[in-house]
């Protein structure tokens, strides 16, 4: 016989699992790609207009196979959004506002006993959450892997001109942040998988204009630190990225780097930083500050680099007009870096005074030709004679 998980019912009782076998594999799943219409959709008012927006799970590693009963759901903000009169408040299967996946119908599924309005109150992001959906996905089998996959699009009418506000999920039975019980996956032999939220700590706004589109978010190690990569396809608006750590992805979050927004772009832009101080287990997002003052954020990254007495990183490479010199002390000293060419003339100078901790130094490269360069510094400890190239 199929096992089926707990569900959350309007009491919102976490519901023991019996005879479940944790695995070591984890999963994440997180919200996305909010779409907002400003139509009244049933022409009779509250609602202002719809939101739609999608649920989407992928492993961290490797692949899962035989997955055949999820139990997820998500939170929303009554003052801003509404279930849709037709399923309304009632607890049905496969409410209408909500569309399992072709990949998730191909096996078998269906979004069974859902009750999308059982109250809550859970505050992150700096949003209150005052109701919780919840209901178990049912199907055969089908395998999980690294590549995010939908699971299911949500429809909500919105009640609030040009918003529906914020919609966040908690993770599952075991996972972080802010754990569910009730939230879960398992497998055909009865196997339940540890589930990571991306989009509790972060809610997805489900507003009229997005600033900035993100296609990209990577936070990884280096030989000096931590690299923090991000991409974008467009910008509306965007004034400045902040770049955040946390020691524990949900709470401390303090700024380590800042960098200028494109303003308005419509191309794919790429921006990185580097964090020094980044040893041991950290958490990253980008907090994103349109000139309006308004603030989204990327999902969270985590890394766990080695510490380093000295470090030093440069970026970006290949360089165009201008070249970063990241250094990381445990003491203070001066020295100078200086960038030599292809042939070993020293072509630019820095008198740099170093502190204990993070320093960052920067070399203007306008007019000098494209080629080969090194970067060095006259104090021996600093070990640094890193290679880069310009290109204009």
């Amino acid at each position: 016989m199929k096992h089926k998980l707990p569900k959350i019912f309007t009491s919102l009782v976490i519901v023991s699992l019996i005879s479940i076998n944790l695995s070591a594999q984890v999963f994440e799943w997180r919200l996305v790609n909010p779409v907002l219409s400003a139509v009244d959709p049933d022409g009779a008012g509250p609602a202002t207009g719809s939101a739609t927006f999608k649920m989407q799970l992928h492993t961290v590693s490797g692949s899962v196979s035989n997955i055949n009963t999820i139990s997820v759901g998500w939170l929303y903000q009554s003052l801003k959004s509404m279930i849709p009169t037709t399923p309304g408040c009632a607890t049905v299967s496969n409410p209408a506002n909500v569309t399992v996946s072709p990949f998730f119908m191909a096996g078998g599924f269906s979004y069974t006993t859902v009750q999308q309005c059982n109250p809550t109150t859970q505050t992150t992001g700096g949003q209150l959450f005052d109701k919780i959906s919840a209901g178990t996905l049912d199907g055969t089998a089908v395998t999980i892997n690294t590549t995010w996959v939908d699971v299911y699009t949500v429809t909500l009418w919105t009640l609030a001109s040009s918003t529906g506000g914020y919609v966040a999920i908690n993770s599952g039975s075991g996972g972080s942040p802010a754990p569910l019980g009730s939230y879960s996956i398992a497998d055909v032999s009865v196997n339940e998988y540890i589930v990571n939220s991306l989009t509790y700590t972060t809610p997805l706004s489900l507003a009229g204009v997005v600033p900035v589109t993100f296609t990209k978010f990577n936070a990884q190690c280096t030989g000096n630190g931590a690299l923090i990569s991000w991409s974008t396809a467009n910008e509306i608006n965007s004034s400045y990225y902040e770049i955040e750590r946390s020691k524990d992805g949900t709470t401390g979050w303090v700024a380590v780097g800042k960098v200028d927004a494109a303003g308005q772009s419509s191309t794919a832009r790429d921006y990185q930083q580097v964090d020094l101080g980044s040893a041991g287990n950290a958490f990253y997002r980008i907090k994103q500050v349109d000139k309006d003052g308004r603030v989204s954020y990327t999902d969270v990254a985590r890394t766990n680099c080695e510490s380093k007495l000295i470090t030093t990183i440069i970026y970006p490479v290949p360089a165009k007009d201008r070249l970063n010199v990241v250094i990381n002390a445990d003491r203070a000293f001066k020295t100078q870096l200086l960038v030599y060419d292809g042939i070993g003339q020293v072509v630019r100078k820095l008198d740099a005074t170093i502190v204990s901790g993070n320093n960052n130094f920067s070399f203007n490269l306008i007019n000098l030709p494209s080629g080969h360069y090194t970067v060095r510094s006259t104090d021996a400890s600093l070990n640094l004679n890193k290679p880069f190239t310009i290109t204009h």
